[in-house]
C-alpha cells in the first residue's frame, strides 16, 4: 500500500489543517535554497514536524541545488539536521550530487533519496516523442526510459546509500518506474504537479534584483498561458499536434502544470503539495 506524503514548502503551510489520510511530510523545499534556510528554521514548522514524529508519521528532509555562494551555510545546516533527534532516521531528499556526496561523507548511515530535479526523460518533454520518433523500436523504448533506469548508475547510488527515488510519471515512463522499483529502490511519485523545468531565479528576484526575498511572495503560483509555439529556427509555426499542456504555472523558480492522470497505485509513495488543485 503505498504512503501518503505531504509537502511542507511553503512558510504559509497550514499548520492547523487535518492531515488524518497523511503517513509522511517533508519539510524544505526542492529548487530554491533561500525558501529551504527559510523553511527549515521556521519554528512555527519545526513545532508542527514535531508534533507529526510524536503521532509516528515519517518526517523527511527536502534539499534543492546549492549555488557555491550558499555551500557554507548548507553544509553547517546539513550538519545541524544530521546531528538533531528530531531528524535522526529522516531520509534527506536530494537534488544536487555535491550536497548527496557531502551527506555520505559526514553521515554514512543516512540513506537518501533522489529528488525529481535528478532524473531526466525524454517524455518528460512535451514535444520529447517527437525527438525520437523516426528511430528503431528498440532505441524508442530505450530513450524514452527515466535515466536513473540503467544498472551501473543504480550501482552508483547505491554506494551512496541512495535507496529512492522521487519522478514525474508519463505513460511512457511508467514501466521504466516499475522496473527501478523491482530493482530494490522504493519509487515516490508526485500526484499534483509535473515539474518541467527550473530556473536558476525566481521572476520575483528577476524582476528586481535588489529585492530582498521575503519567501511569501512567491507563495502562489502564476498563470502561464502560451500564445504561438514556433520551431527552434523561428520562422514558422510548428506542427500543432505537439501536446503542449496548458496552462502551465510560474511558481517561485519552478515551471509546474498538473500532474497527468495516471493510475500510481503500484508506487512506494504518493506526494501531494499544497497546490494539488492548482487556479484555473
Amino acid at each position: 500500500m503505498s504512503v501518503f506524503e505531504m509537502r511542507i514548502d511553503q512558510l504559509g503551510f497550514d499548520t492547523e489543517g487535518v492531515y488524518h489520510n497523511i503517513q509522511s511530510f517533508s519539510i524544505g523545499h526542492e529548487s530554491c535554497i533561500l525558501k529551504f534556510f527559510m523553511i527549515i528554521r521556521n519554528m512555527k514548522l519545526l513545532e508542527f514536524i514535531k508534533r507529526q514524529k510524536d503521532a509516528e508519521k515519517q518526517i523527511r528532509i527536502m534539499t534543492p541545488f546549492v549555488p557555491e555562494k550558499h555551500l557554507e551555510e548548507m553544509k553547517d545546516v546539513i550538519k545541524k539536521i544530521c546531528a538533531n533527534e528530531e531528524f535522526k532516521d529522516s531520509i534527506i531528499i536530494v537534488n544536487d550530487f555535491g550536497l548527496m556526496n557531502y551527506i555520505h561523507k559526514i553521515d554514512k548511515g543516512r540513506k537518501m533519496c533522489l529528488g525529481r530535479g535528478m532524473l531526466v526523460c525524454f517524455d518528460y518533454a512535451p514535444w520529447g516523442s517527437k525527438i525520437y520518433e523516426n528511430e528503431p523500436v528498440q532505441i524508442q523504448k530505450a530513450v524514452s526510459q527515466v535515466s536513473f533506469y540503467d544498472d551501473e548508475k543504480m550501482s552508483f547510488f547505491r554506494q551512496y546509500n541512495v535507496t529512492e527515488i522521487e519522478a514525474n510519471i508519463t505513460e511512457g515512463t511508467a514501466e521504466s518506474l516499475k522496473e527501478i522499483q523491482k530493482a530494490g529502490f522504493k519509487v515516490n511519485v508526485h500526484q499534483s504537479t509535473f515539474l518541467y523545468g527550473t530556473q536558476r531565479s525566481c521572476h520575483i528576484r528577476r524582476s528586481c534584483p535588489a529585492q530582498t526575498c521575503s519567501g511569501l511572495e512567491c507563495e502562489e503560483p502564476q498563470k502561464l498561458e502560451l500564445n504561438e509555439l514556433w520551431c527552434s529556427e523561428g520562422f514558422y509555426k510548428a506542427a500543432e499536434d505537439v501536446p503542449f499542456p496548458s496552462p502551465l504555472y510560474l511558481h517561485g523558480n519552478q515551471i509546474y502544470g498538473k500532474a497527468y492522470d495516471i493510475p500510481c497505485d503500484w508506487a512506494d509513495r504518493i506526494i501531494y503539495s499544497r497546490q494539488k488543485h492548482l487556479p484555473t
